[in-house]
């Protein structure tokens, strides 16, 4: 059994149109930034399956209120429904929820829902109001709306087969060590059956233990101090006697006294577990959860009803936690997921937790415009292998973009280094405005953006235009103008044409043949300007972002070389043959072919390759801007800095800040 859908309407930051979360998982993670609703789905598990009454109790707060709300409103409801499906092995769930299982169509499989509902009704005489809650099976397939009638109260001997165990974002274990019902001492301890000869054995040993202290002449005086002293207060034959021993009858007495200690320890003691660190302690609490789940699993006892499934519902397990403990955590949680009644739900705001998971397990939460939760599944493409796998590895490895009010999508560690920089420079930081950096090129560009424009999380996206290079210059408009249509961009739009015409299919497809008439990019960039910054696409002109930072600061770039080093150029005026020469190889391993002539660029450009061969493929492209950037103040850089770095920079601003 496992929980297949959960619907959320009107609780907590769950507006009335509410959520739907369609889950095919064992282990699933809720992520989105703080006060997204992570917690609160986690808490609607509770409200449904909770242990105890406390657990399940639904109050005041636990109602939505909408942003514009009136202040007269004197009714709110919420509801919370989960489906639940069998697995073909679970034969021992079924009679119990035989009567209520439903199926959507002959011959599919059977399963359940559970609803609750609460209605809050102002009481002008108590401040809390009136709170009604109930929790019923539906009898009826999710495909027909359910009625009064088609609702019958869940029955309460059934509670204990389906149970959610909250795990909380502050971890106390002393709480959990302690004997009092509903903690996980209570719960594990419970469940042991002590046989009369043990009872027997136990009360020999607490006559014996008393015995010995009554021997003690101090101990024997301080209880019969006690007794005078307390005659002297009243006459009551009932309780004129008193005495001191250690333990009752009652093993419980002894339970409630059990302590967990640790060794060895760098003193001549053990350690409690409130001496130890708050990251051993949220990890000692974890042991206790998974120790409750073996335990429960593992004894048999006919009297003893067993969950049919336990819900394991952790808030932000990373909590306290150095990241590289975090691994060992998923792997226990993962194998947890596997067992086959239990189901593991978890809430992290972390990349340290979610690049650790499987992308397909992660649902992906957001405030809307309504000041609402809204959840989205994570995209990843279907039906092309390779797709699939570079976007799920790009999303493992660049986790920050979940969190991400802004995402820049660049080709790789130069725009990053040199977008960190400029992002100073220009005021606008990246963790303050939660903006993330993803080096993720073009290849299957369009697959990203699917699955950012899935999250609601608004991108750009800066290429390079590689003009002169094998697939570069029209080739690359091409590339970004199909991918922009994958996504489903009016083509009537983004290949409108002077005079209002639509280019065809056929010359789209032609487009990358394209020549450069007179060798001038003018058409080239009316694409790339006119069109593709529409939609937030920039590009690196003429070539690429290291070629546009050498252009633009030459002197900075040519002095940020290793002492006595530099390219070997003949002298211009002196050797002009060699010069030539070294130009014309320099344009060839520029554009990477021996039959480029770089048609398109200036002279200037193409004697600047020269050092952009030495600078950025002869050596590392970060080394070469940080170098560069250190010897540059704000100003300096303000200076010079690309056009279309101020574009993007802009852009940030208009998307933002609506400025």
């Amino acid at each position: 059994m496992h929980i297949s859908k959960i619907k959320i309407h009107g609780f907590r930051c769950f507006n009335s149109e509410g959520a739907s979360i369609e889950i095919d998982r064992r282990l699933n993670a809720f992520i989105g930034l703080n006060s997204s609703g992570k917690t609160a789905a986690l808490e609607a598990l509770r409200k449904l399956f909770g242990i105890t009454n406390a657990e399940r109790n639904i109050s005041k707060q636990d109602f939505h209120v909408a942003c514009e709300e009136d202040d007269e409103v004197r009714e709110r409801s919420l509801s919370i429904e989960a489906r639940l499906d069998f697995d073909e092995s679970e034969t021992d769930a079924i009679p119990h929820f035989f009567s209520s299982m439903v199926v959507d169509a002959e011959g599919e499989n059977p399963y359940i829902r559970v609803l609750l509902e609460s209605i809050w009704t102002k009481n002008d005489l108590a401040e809390e109001g009136d709170i009604d809650t109930k929790l019923y099976f539906i009898n009826v397939p999710e495909s027909e709306d359910s009625t009064d009638e088609s609702k019958h109260a869940f029955p309460k001997h059934l509670r204990g087969l389906i149970q959610a165990f909250y795990v909380p974002a502050i971890r106390r274990p002393s709480e959990q060590m302690r004997y009092i019902s509903g903690s996980i001492l209570y719960r594990v301890l419970s469940s042991i059956k002590f046989s009369d000869e043990f009872k027997e054995n136990y009360l020999t040993k607490i006559t014996e233990l008393n015995s010995l202290f009554q021997g003690i002449d101090e101990f024997s005086t301080i209880e019969s101090t006690l007794s005078g002293i307390w005659s002297e207060f009243h006459k009551d034959e009932r309780y004129k006697d008193v005495s001191l021993s250690f333990g009752t009858s009652e093993i419980e007495s002894i339970l409630q006294k059990l302590e967990i200690s640790f060794s060895p320890t760098e003193i001549d003691r053990p350690y409690q577990i409130n001496e130890l660190g708050e990251g051993y302690r949220s990890l000692f609490y974890f042991t206790l959860v998974c120790t409750l789940l073996k335990i429960e699993e593992e004894i048999e006892d006919e009297e003893r009803v067993k969950p049919l499934l336990t819900i394991l519902a952790i808030e932000e397990p990373e909590n306290h936690i150095a990241p590289q403990l975090l691994g060992r955590v998923i792997k226990v949680l993962t194998s947890i997921s596997k067992q086959d009644k239990a189901q593991v739900f978890l809430s992290s705001h972390t990349p340290a937790i979610i690049k650790r998971l499987d992308p397909e397990s992660i649902f992906h939460f957001r405030i809307n415009e309504d000041y609402a939760t809204e959840i989205n599944k994570i995209y990843l493409p279907q039906g092309d292998e390779d797709a699939y796998k570079y976007v799920k590895e790009a999303v493992k490895n660049y986790p920050e973009i979940y969190f991400a009010r802004l995402v820049v999508i660049g080709e790789g560690d130069s725009e990053h280094l040199i977008f960190n920089r400029l992002m100073e420079v220009y005021d606008k930081d990246f963790d303050d405005n939660i903006i993330s950096f993803a080096p993720l090129g073009h290849r299957f560009v369009n697959h990203i953006w699917k699955l950012l424009s899935s999250l609601h999380i608004p991108y750009i996206t800066l290429l390079d235009l590689d003009v002169g290079r094998e697939g570069g210059g029209w080739g690359r408009v091409k590339y970004a103008l199909q991918q922009l249509l994958n996504i489903g961009i009016d083509k009537n739009v983004l290949l409108q044409v002077s005079g209002g015409t639509i280019l065809s299919d056929e010359s789209l497809e032609e487009m990358h043949t394209w020549i450069f008439k007179d060798n001038k990019l003018d058409n080239l960039m009316a694409w790339v300007n006119l069109r593709l910054k529409e939609y937030n696409v920039f590009y690196s002109a003429p070539l690429d972002l290291d070629f546009l930072m050498l252009e633009h600061y030459q002197e900075i770039y040519k002095k940020a070389i290793p002492k006595n080093g530099g390219p070997r150029i003949p002298e211009k005026d002196k050797e002009p043959d060699k010069f030539a020469a070294k130009v014309t190889n320099a344009v060839a391993a520029t554009l990477k072919s021996e039959d480029a002539k770089g048609e398109t660029y200036t002279e200037e450009q193409k004697e600047l390759m020269i050092w952009y061969n030495y600078q950025f493929l002869g050596r590392g492209k970060p080394v070469t801007h940080m170098n560069a950037l250190s010897l540059m103040d704000d100003e300096k850089i303000k200076e010079k800095t690309p056009p279309v770095l101020m574009e993007i920079f802009d852009k940030i601003d208009k998307i933002l800040f609506k400025k």
